[in-house]
């Protein structure tokens, strides 16, 4: 059994061949991404051997998102992006709390490593969602 077929039973999740695929993949990726580059990935270079389709694909990062094993982030570029939740931490609100840094440059979206203590949250507040996003040039396109 790989490790990520025992990070999916963990989280109670069947390990189909598709689901590991995804999964494997995002792992991978510096970066968050959009389901429509995703699925270029599985689903349009797999219409010839017809071992993902849209809706296969779309259940997969719904189920992975609901069992918090990754995030959407809103980085205000009104495309929702995915990537991967941080395996040891979860916050107070349902996932690790943390800022996203998405470049205008190269239209990139990374996870900083950075947390955000649940001190800084108010308690007498119910907080339903977190988004936080710097914006800015990332490291990669200033060197250009």
């Amino acid at each position: 059994m790989t490790k990520i077929e025992k990070v999916l039973l963990t989280k109670e999740i069947r390990p189909t061949e598709m689901r590991l695929k995804i999964y494997k993949y995002l792992k991978r990726k510096t970066y968050a991404l959009t389901l429509n580059e995703m699925q270029k990935v599985f689903v349009i270079k797999s219409e010839k051997n017809k071992t993902a389709n849209k809706t296969t694909f779309y259940r997969a990062i719904k189920l992975f998102e609901e069992k918090r094993m990754v995030h959407q982030i809103d980085d205000g570029t009104a495309i929702a992006k995915y990537a991967v939740s941080d395996e040891n931490t979860t916050g107070k609100y349902g996932t690790d709390l943390h800022m996203h840094f998405h470049c205008t440059d190269c239209r990139k979206t990374i996870c900083l490593p950075n947390k955000i203590s649940k001190e800084s949250l108010p308690d007498s507040y119910k907080t339903t969602d977190v988004n936080l996003v710097l914006k800015g040039i990332c490291k990669k396109c200033i060197r250009k």
